[in-house]
C-alpha cells in the first residue's frame, strides 16, 4: 500500500472520527439543554388574601425557598378558590395554597392533582350589619348575605348549616363576592351579612362596617378548611423538591403558631394582607392551624365536604355525571411522612431550634 494510500485512509478514518465526536458533542448538548428547559427555575404558587395561609408568606419573606429549594417561589394571590382554581387547572400554578372544596370539582373530571397537607381548619365568621339582629340560621330568612362564590369552603358551609338547621336557603339571597366587596357591601349596607374567612371579619369590626354574630367552628364544627394542593406532574418530575416544600410549610405552620413569634407574624401579616395592625394584632382568631392530612378528624371532615358537593350537584365527571368523591380519591399522605423525616435536619439548616 502507498504512502498516499495510507495517508486518505488515515484522512478518512480522521473524518468519521471528527463526525462521530461532533455527533456526540452536539448530542450532549442537546440533551444539556433539553434537561435545561426543564430545570426548575421557579416554584409558581398561588393564595388567597387571607391569614389562612400565613405559612407560605412566611417561607417567602424569610427566604427559605431559595435557601432550601434553591429556587424561588413565586406568588400570586387570588380573591377566592373557584377562580384560583381555574387558573391551577389552566397550569398555570403547581402548587395552590386553597380550600379543600375549589379543587373537587376539577379532581371530580380527573384533574392529576392531590390535596398533600393542610393548612387549616375552621376560621370563617358571619359579620352582621350593626342594627341587624341576630337569634340564629333562621333568621337569615329574607335576607342577603355575600360569601365566596358556591363550591367554595364559604359557601359550602354555609349550605350545610342552613340546610342542618332547617332553613329553606331558597328564602335567603346568597351573593358572591371576595373579600374587598364583601367589606364594601357591608360597608355601604348593600347586604344584611357577609361570610368571610379571618382577617375580613375582624376588619369589618375594627372599621365599623359590622359584628361577629357567629365563627365557622360554631356552625360546622371542626370543618376543614384550607389546604396545599399540589400538580401530579410536578411532584413525579421534582420529587425532592416536593418533599422539601412540604417540609417548610410544617416548619412553617409550627412557627406561626408559636405565640413567642406572634410579634413578628403580626408585621408579615400587615405586608403581605395589606391589613391595619390594630386587625392584625387579632391572630390567629378562629383560625386552627395543622398541617396532617392523615388526621382522622379531618378526613372525617372531608368526606362530609365531599358529600355535601355532591348533594349541591357540584361535582360532576368530564361527562356531567354526578361524582361523590371520597378522601382517597382527593388525598395523598405518603409525601407529608416523608417530609416530617427530613423536618429536623432543615430546621437546623434554618437555625431553628
Amino acid at each position: 500500500m502507498s504512502s498516499r494510500e495510507v495517508i486518505k485512509i488515515r484522512k478518512g478514518t480522521f473524518v468519521v472520527l471528527l463526525i462521530i465526536a461532533l455527533a456526540a458533542a452536539l448530542l450532549s448538548y442537546y440533551l444539556y439543554f433539553s434537561a435545561g428547559k426543564k430545570a426548575i427555575k421557579q416554584i409558581p404558587v398561588s393564595c388567597q388574601p387571607s391569614w389562612h395561609h400565613t405559612a407560605i408568606y412566611l417561607i417567602k419573606e424569610k427566604g427559605w425557598d431559595v435557601k432550601i429549594l434553591g429556587v424561588n417561589i413565586t406568588l400570586t394571590v387570588f380573591p377566592s378558590g373557584p377562580p384560583q382554581m381555574e387558573a391551577f387547572g389552566a397550569g398555570q400554578h403547581v402548587i395552590a395554597y386553597v380550600g379543600a372544596t375549589p379543587p373537587l370539582p376539577l379532581l371530580a373530571k380527573g384533574m392529576d392533582a392531590k390535596i398533600v397537607a393542610v393548612a387549616n381548619t375552621e376560621g370563617s365568621s358571619i359579620i352582621a350589619v350593626p342594627e341587624f339582629q341576630y337569634t340564629g340560621p333562621s333568621s337569615l330568612e329574607g335576607k342577603t348575605i355575600m360569601t365566596y362564590p358556591p363550591g367554595s369552603i364559604q359557601y359550602t358551609v354555609l349550605m350545610k348549616w342552613l340546610t342542618d338547621n332547617g332553613v329553606n336557603v331558597s328564602k335567603v339571597n346568597v351573593k358572591s363576592g371576595g373579600p374587598a366587596e364583601i367589606l364594601e357591601a357591608l360597608r355601604a349596607k348593600a347586604v344584611d351579612l357577609g361570610f368571610a374567612p379571618d382577617p375580613t371579619p375582624y376588619n369589618a369590626v375594627v372599621n365599623g362596617y359590622g359584628k361577629i354574630v357567629i365563627s365557622s367552628k360554631d356552625m360546622v364544627p371542626g370543618h376543614p378548611c384550607c389546604v396545599v394542593l399540589m400538580r401530579g406532574d410536578f411532584i413525579r418530575e421534582n420529587k425532592e423538591v416536593a418533599v422539601k416544600f412540604l417540609a417548610l410549610h410544617i416548619i412553617a405552620e409550627e412557627y406561626i403558631s408559636d405565640p413567642r413569634n406572634k410579634e413578628e407574624v403580626v408585621s408579615l401579616l400587615v405586608k403581605y394582607l395589606g391589613i391595619s395592625r390594630e386587625v392584625a394584632e387579632n391572630f390567629p382568631g378562629t383560625t386552627n392551624f395543622q398541617t396532617d392530612p392523615r388526621n382522622k378528624n379531618w378526613l372525617n371532615g372531608m368526606d362530609l365536604l365531599c358529600d355535601e358537593l355532591y348533594k349541591l350537584g357540584i361535582t360532576k365527571d368530564s361527562n356531567g355525571n354526578p361524582v361523590r368523591l371520597a378522601p382517597k380519591d382527593i388525598v395523598d399522605s405518603a409525601l407529608y411522612g416523608e417530609a416530617l423525616k427530613l423536618v429536623p435536619q432543615i430546621k437546623k439548616e434554618l437555625g431553628l431550634p
